[in-house]
């Protein structure tokens, strides 16, 4: 048996917490959202390769334009002349600089297409890193709102129990009812004060992921819920529009086309090691000596001269042709890899579509069940207060009633939570469906049994 003030323990708990924690509570989804993309490791993670492959693009850049280098050199040498072995010191210094301009590198152009198509899948990797990362804190969110009321409707249940329980004494005491009874009501007891304790459990855990997500608890989340009557809005015939919707806005299908455009960039730039380069070069020299081996005199002067280098490629023991097909190979794989990424994305698609859709089914069959398994046990009751029923009629439509009332909140989140997979898989699972969920929550008074 659960005495009554320990079930008002977890109100109580969440009091305390929110006092102890005032900026915890005054978090809102969205600020859930925000806590959880700042240390997201997928995110960060993400956010760092794209900072790399921003990197790559302005390397790639610079390939197409000037380079230039200064070189210097200073020697001092002892010089000494038989017969007489007499040592003469000179030195010399000479500094050159050299710039080279491309004007035929074939290789380098496609080596820029490949970093920015590379730089374009970093970007579509990150939205979809993001996209996950806030797809994760919905469930989190939800999850435990879904606990918090299963727990509610625990305690709820455990209050009609002991009352049943009591009245079933009565009646034993007085002799209108039997000792069966009387046990089907301590064991109807016992059998909730188990479900509570898992429901206790199952929400600590909830609170638990949430808090490692977020980094912090969010007691005010536990004071609100969804809507009793909100079901997302999905016409039956919108799956085609889901469909479209994925097919243009998925970052996972995205980043397959981009690899795709890369692998193609990498063929061409596979196919440029046949093709001859052409650099335009700037020299610029200025030397001096205080003297040579064959002269005392010293010296001074500059140079400059312009130039241009062609190299063509002749042979290179089969290693140009094996990147080719190296490239070749990797291209074809990429190929694979979009159409994998497509029927991933619809399949996708049509299952949360089905999902949402049997989600809400059952909610709106369950809230007609709701209503039929309340009437059914005010009917109980009545019976057994004038002895037509037994208690056992009575304990089962309590049950009954009460997972009806379970099922209708699962099934109300579970919509939701499958609207929200279908907005990450068409991409649009950003801070707006965040901020529309959140909508969503309305604040209601913990349950008090």
């Amino acid at each position: 048996m659960f005495p009554l003030p320990r079930r008002r323990w977890f109100g109580a708990f969440s009091v305390v917490l929110a006092s102890a924690c005032p900026w915890a509570c005054a978090q809102s989804l969205p600020d859930l959202h925000r806590a959880a993309l700042d240390r997201d490791p997928a995110v960060l993670a993400a956010q760092a390769a794209l900072r790399a492959a921003e990197q790559r693009v302005v390397q790639a850049d610079a390939g197409l334009g000037p380079t230039a280098s200064v070189t210097g050199t200073r020697t001092e040498t002892q010089y000494k002349e038989a017969p007489r072995f007499s040592t003469r010191p000179f030195d010399a210094t000479q500094a050159t600089l050299q710039i080279t301009q491309p004007l035929l590198a074939g290789a380098r152009h496609a080596a820029v297409d490949a970093a920015d198509a590379q730089f374009a899948q970093s970007q579509a990797a990150l939205r979809e890193a993001t996209s996950e990362s806030s797809q994760r804190l919905v469930e989190a969110a939800f999850s435990l709102l879904l606990a918090r009321d299963a727990l509610q409707l625990v305690q709820a249940q455990a209050v009609e129990a002991a009352e049943q329980l009591k009245a079933a004494r009565r009646s034993y005491q007085v002799g209108t009812a039997t000792v069966t009874d009387l046990r089907e009501a301590e064991a109807q007891t016992d059998r909730i004060e188990a479900d509570r304790i898992g429901a206790a459990a199952d929400l600590d855990l909830r609170q638990q992921v949430l808090a490692e997500l977020t980094g912090a608890t969010a007691p005010a989340l536990l004071q609100r819920g969804l809507a009793g009557d909100t079901l997302p809005p999905l016409p039956p015939a919108s799956v085609l529009d889901w469909l479209a919707a994925a097919q243009d806005g998925s970052a996972t299908l995205r980043q397959a086309r981009l690899a795709l455009q890369g692998a193609e960039a990498e063929v061409r730039r596979a196919w440029q090691g046949h093709a001859p380069t052409v650099d335009l070069t700037y020299t610029y020299t200025m030397s001096k000596d205080t003297g040579t081996v064959t002269s005392i005199f010293p010296r001074r002067g500059d140079s400059s001269a312009f130039g241009l280098n062609v190299t063509v490629p002749l042979f290179a023991s089969g290693a140009t042709q094996a990147r080719v097909r190296e490239a070749q190979a990797l291209r074809d794989k990429a190929e694979a890899d979009v159409e994998t990424a497509r029927r991933n994305v619809v399949l996708g698609v049509r299952q949360q579509f089905s999902a949402a859709l049997s989600a809400i089914g059952r909610a709106r069959g369950l809230e007609t069940a709701v209503r039929s398994q309340e009437l059914a046990v005010r009917a109980n009751r009545r019976g057994y207060e004038v002895g037509m029923k037994v208690n056992a009629e009575v304990l089962t439509a309590q049950s009954r009633w009460f997972e009806a009332r379970r099922d209708l909140a699962r099934a109300r989140y579970e919509a939701w939570l499958a609207w929200a997979r279908l907005q990450g898989l068409a991409g649009t699972l950003d801070d707006g469906v965040i901020q529309r969920l959140d909508g969503l929550l309305i604040d209601m008074k913990m349950a008090q049994p």
